[in-house]
């Protein structure tokens, strides 16, 4: 008598580190999810650097197990990725991954690599998806890295079965640079956790927590502290506003390399009594119900995970348009876009913005599309199709 079954499809996902972030709330509830009676997913990361915020205590949570390579590391090291590359590469060879998906560049580069050198000895040949949760080719580096870098994902394409970017705009860009062919190319936009946001009310808690008076509206930004954030911007915005309406208070949370450099800057600006860092804290449902506006000031950006959050909870926004943010806004919410570095427009937009009519418009148009787009279930079921595509499902029979 013969037994047919479907076997597991295996995943291999591969990122440089788990720090603070969308690519790595991503990857981390990816790898719950799809790793069930069909599918087993493994999941490696690189080390998280002591000046960024850690966020391996989700994949704790979610009951994630998570093998580190050392070695992967964020900046080019040829005898470090040489040994990401070899550790990556038993790996493979234990697991045999049907599917090798990559997120984030470092991550792309050793990961797809390794799947190259392990298909050059298979008949069989593992498939390969690397997703652009963003890119360095603008604001990252120097215009000589940058080519080196943008060569790199041009190869790298040629041997990518599934190129994955999470906005439309994204895409165009990336096509537009000559990485991979349309046909290639598959728009997945982000799925997060985000009940969480949608059902907090904890309106009070910045106030209590810091002891800030009960009256005054809260503005803040929730991210890395890394150059290509452009924070000093926020610093900038906050002194104008509050120097029209003393009725406000700042919050910077998070952390990063650039942290010292910005307390300096803000005591330069006169600003501390105004600008609160917090550091990294975890508890973002309550930190984003206490805003009554988020600003984001960044001179480039995939998705950005602070924007849905915060438009799920109910919190309206303020960015700078550029990358896949225009994509997270309605036709009424883009006049509250600015261009990088424009101060004035920024701090104008968010005045306007406050304004109880502009706010609860806001408000009423994206929290529940916002909701209703990113939230990861529609990831898994977009994802577990894509995979599925690749490996057309195989059934085993056994006697």
């Amino acid at each position: 008598m013969t037994k047919s079954y479907t076997k597991k499809i295996k995943i291999l996902r591969i990122i440089a580190r788990l720090n603070v972030g969308g690519p790595a709330i991503h990857t981390i509830l990816l790898s719950e999810k799809i790793n069930n009676d069909k599918y087993s997913t493994k999941l490696v990361a690189g080390p998280v650097p002591s000046n960024e915020g850690d966020m391996s205590y989700l994949a704790d949570e979610k009951d994630v197990t998570v093998s580190y390579l050392n070695n992967l590391q964020r900046e080019l090291s040829p005898k470090d990725d040489l040994k990401a590359l070899s550790e990556l590469l038993s790996i493979i060879k234990k697991f045999q991954p049907d599917i090798i998906h990559t997120h984030t560049a470092k991550a792309g580069f050793i990961g797809r690599g390794a799947a190259i050198l392990y298909n050059s000895f298979r008949k069989n040949k593992v498939k390969t998806i690397h997703t652009f949760h963003g890119h360095v080719f603008h604001g990252y580096f120097s215009p000589l890295k940058t080519k080196l870098f943008l060569n790199i994902e041009r190869a790298l394409a040629k041997h990518t079965d599934t190129i994955i970017t999470i906005t439309n705009r994204q895409q165009e860009e990336i096509l537009a640079l000559g990485i991979g062919k349309k046909e290639q190319h598959r728009m997945i936009p982000l799925g997060l956790d985000l009940e969480r946001f949608y059902i907090n009310k904890n309106t009070s808690f910045l106030h209590t927590t810091y002891s800030i008076p009960s009256e005054k509206k809260l503005i803040g930004i929730v991210a890395r502290f890394t150059q290509i954030k452009n924070l000093k911007m926020f610093i900038r915005v906050a002194n104008i506003m509050y120097q029209k309406d003393k009725n406000l208070h700042f919050f910077m949370i998070g952390d990063g390399e650039d942290r010292d450099m910005l307390e300096a800057y803000t005591n330069e600006t006169m600003a501390s009594s105004y600008i609160t860092f917090t550091g990294f804290l975890k508890n973002l449902p309550d930190i984003y119900s206490s805003l009554d506006l988020v600003l984001l000031t960044s001179n480039n950006e995939g998705s950005p995970v602070s924007i849905i959050e915060a438009m799920t909870s109910g919190t309206s926004v303020v960015s700078t348009s550029v990358g896949g943010v225009p994509d997270l806004f309605t036709k009424y919410g883009n006049k509250f876009l600015v261009n990088p570095d424009d101060d004035v427009a920024m701090a104008n937009a968010a005045s306007e913005i406050l304004l109880p009519h502009n706010n609860q418009l806001f408000i009423e148009e994206h929290q529940g599309a916002t909701y209703s787009k990113y939230n990861f279930n529609r990831l898994v079921d977009d994802l577990m199709n894509t995979y599925k595509e690749l490996t057309h499902e195989s059934i085993y029979v056994t006697a």
